[in-house]
């Protein structure tokens, strides 16, 4: 929940900001107290005075002699030479946000509301750029300032829109034919006035000053909760007067640390990234060689290429922007020996991302209701294919392959869903879809149409089950004897298994055949036809493999585990099987604290393979997927969309528009070229 849906006075955000230094998670940082480290650093250079009456953030752009200092002014955009000299200028407006991505150049016009990409040219460097936006993007609210960069999780680029009214517009910016066009794709909230901001690829973090307050972080990925952390704070931790701009330094071996104007002190402080944020100290830019210090740090800073930029509108002779070598800073804080040793770039960002070509109708009910999938194979036109899907709140759901409905059945808190074929049923085969019902705590039983597609209830009466809570819950129809059987988990872990055998005529019902425990909560499961195996995702822990038939008990061996794998965070939910032939093929899983998914070899030992992220589509309108509960995956084709079947996902966080959640559909030919796995199977089997 945004912070600011709860916290709206910034006394109160200070208060409780104030205590958690104190109390709270590791990302605060340490309080040095009267050991303070403070030291004092000179400019090496400065611009020549802007021709307006103030200056905010400047940034360094290019090498050697084409190297250009930009600078947002009252007007516009400045052009400064690496020596400082003025070269020229452009735009106009009141700039006060510039942003660099690559060659691109991103203003932020806090009079229109408008934000202006602009392209480079590095062999001309004084040229006037040209516009990238044909229709600037228009912010819906009074602006303060504006930050980007393109995530090395998706490859995106974003901007984030910095409202006085506490509200981040975060806009994802996607190029076409040369030009940029900006899609605003979910919105970040604090409690009081954001000033200044800027974003780590590396870590895939948003920084973000709340100028009463103090410092905060948010997770840049749009899939990711929208919950802030503190980083520091005003009085009660290492600021002392309004936040003002920030910036980053990251070295090449992982070193990192974050730079953040304290108006009040007239201090740049200097925060450990590597170490929970902690606290290293502050420099004060103090007048040296006839280059006069600065009194006021609330105009913006950045960092680029070694050398610190810091705005200046205390100037003598006129607002300008002062160049700071950042050695004297690291010299004098000795941040060689005090600053934490860098860390490798996290594991999520060898995900590889992918995107889903199509997307479900949202469910009807709000919060957290999608929850798991399957998929329907036509028998005679693959296109006509279904997903089923359930809504945990109210009922199943099927969707044709263009993401519209097909069939709702308001049956209850059904959470898990799955389907088998040529079920004999009385001597007859049918289609039979069956669910965790959780509001009858029963397996509800459906019989499939193959004419039409439409499901129809078949359980003969209520097929009550023992379980408290039933949780997960899949499929298994036996190679050795043709039984198809239910297997569903408790929420305490305990698994049950019961065979579909014929009730009254035509009706369906369950016999339980087997009973043992996991060990602790499990949901997502799925079972493999053709060896016999049954696989479940205990959620804090692991993937176990056991036998799916009746008789096997509860031996069982670990494919995964969250302690064992640092690509999978917890929970670990969905799991499915994609089909190769001669018992080739993948496990998929759901590895929901990181918004991924892991692939592992179906054939034991089930090596791990990799781990790809649905993003959002670029010119789609389809975002990703996060938070995934349910998946399945399926080999048999399913029309020209998707001639080598298909990945879903339930969506836990639907954005862009914000809508309630849905399940996504990603083309399995993109993950197989993603991950370099072996060309699709072509099943055709259903």
């Amino acid at each position: 929940m945004p912070i600011g849906n709860y916290i709206r006075s910034s006394t109160l955000v200070a208060a409780l900001a104030g205590t958690c230094l104190s109390a709270c998670s590791a990302e605060q940082p340490t309080q040095s107290g009267p050991s303070r480290s403070l030291v004092n650093v000179a400019a090496s250079a400065e611009t020549t005075p802007s021709r307006t009456e103030s200056a905010g953030i400047a940034l360094l752009w290019g090498t050697g002699a084409n190297a250009r200092i930009f600078g947002a002014v009252e007007d516009g955009v400045e052009v400064y030479g690496r020596d400082g000299g003025f070269k020229t200028s452009f735009g106009g407006g009141k700039v006060e946000g510039l942003a660099l991505v690559g060659d691109m150049l991103l203003t932020l016009d806090t009079s229109s509301l408008e934000l202006q990409a602009w392209k480079l040219d590095a062999s001309a460097p004084d040229a006037a750029p040209s516009a990238l936006m044909d229709k600037p993007v228009k912010a819906g609210r009074l602006l303060e300032g504006m930050c980007a960069y393109k995530s090395d999780l998706d490859g995106a680029t974003y901007a984030f829109l910095l409202g006085s009214d506490g509200i981040i517009e975060q806009w994802q910016l996607e190029k076409a034919d040369g030009k940029v066009a900006g899609r605003q794709i979910r919105t970040l909230q604090l409690g009081t006035e954001p000033k200044f901001c800027v974003a780590d690829a590396w870590t895939n973090s948003l920084y973000v000053t709340e100028e009463a307050v103090g410092i905060w972080r948010f997770d840049a990925n749009p899939e990711a909760e929208v919950v802030p952390k503190l980083v520091d704070v005003r009085d009660f931790g290492n600021i002392k007067g309004e936040v003002a701009g920030l910036a980053l330094v990251r070295d090449a071996d992982g070193k990192a640390v974050l730079l953040a104007g304290d108006a009040g002190a007239a201090h740049v402080n200097v925060y450990d990234l590597n170490a929970g944020n902690a606290y290293l100290g502050s420099a004060v830019i103090a007048e040296q060689g006839g280059i006069d210090g600065v009194d006021d740090l609330g105009d913006g800073i950045s960092y680029a290429d070694g050398t610190l930029l810091v705005a200046d509108n205390s100037n003598d002779t006129g607002a300008n922007f002062k160049l700071i070598d950042w050695q004297g800073v690291a010299k004098g804080l000795d941040l060689g020996k005090r600053q934490a040793l860098g860390q490798d770039r996290p594991v999520e960002f060898d995900f590889k991302p992918v995107s889903a070509s199509v997307e479900t109708a949202p469910v009807v009910n709000d919060g957290d209701a999608a929850d798991d999938p399957t998929v329907w194979l036509h028998p005679d036109d693959p296109a006509k294919s279904l997903i089923l899907g359930t809504n945990k709140k109210g009922g199943l759901y099927s969707y044709t392959l263009d993401g519209a409905v097909h069939q709702y059945l308001p049956v209850g808190r059904v959470n898990n869903v799955d389907i088998r074929y040529n079920v004999q049923i009385g001597g007859a085969p049918m289609t039979l879809v069956t669910a965790t019902n959780r509001t009858e705590k029963s397996i509800s039983i459906f019989r499939m149409d193959e004419a039409t597609g439409k499901m129809e209830d078949v359980s003969d009466g209520v097929q009550e089950t023992t379980m408290s809570d039933p949780y997960g819950m899949c499929m298994y129809q036996s190679a050795k004897d043709g039984s198809t059987y239910v297997l569903g988990n408790d929420a305490d872990g305990t698994v049950h298994q019961w065979k579909l055998i014929e009730g009254a005529p035509g009706k369906v019902k369950i016999e339980e055949v087997r009973k043992f425990p996991v060990g602790s909560q499990a949901e997502g499961c799925v079972a493999d036809d053709e060896t016999g195996a049954f696989y479940i995702a205990e959620e804090d822990v692991a993937l176990w493999k056991y036998g799916a038939e009746p008789e096997t008990g509860d031996a069982r061996t670990m494919v995964t585990s969250v302690d064992t794998n640092p690509a999978l965070k917890d929970d670990l939910e969905g799991v499915s099987i994609y089909y190769g032939h001669d018992g080739t093929g993948y496990l998929v899983l759901s590895s929901q604290g990181n918004n991924s998914y892991a692939v592992f070899d179906r054939k034991a030992p089930h090596a791990y393979i990799g781990s790809f992220t649905v993003v959002a589509g670029d010119g789609t309108g389809i975002d990703g997927s996060s938070e995934t509960d349910g998946l399945d995956v399926t080999a048999a084709p399913m029309g020209p969309a998707f001639p080598h079947g298909a990945f879903i996902a339930q969506d836990g966080r639907n954005i862009a528009p914000e809508e309630h959640q849905n399940f996504k559909l990603v083309p399995w030919e993109d993950i197989a070229t993603a991950l370099g796995l072996d060309k699709p199977s072509d099943r055709s089997s259903r």
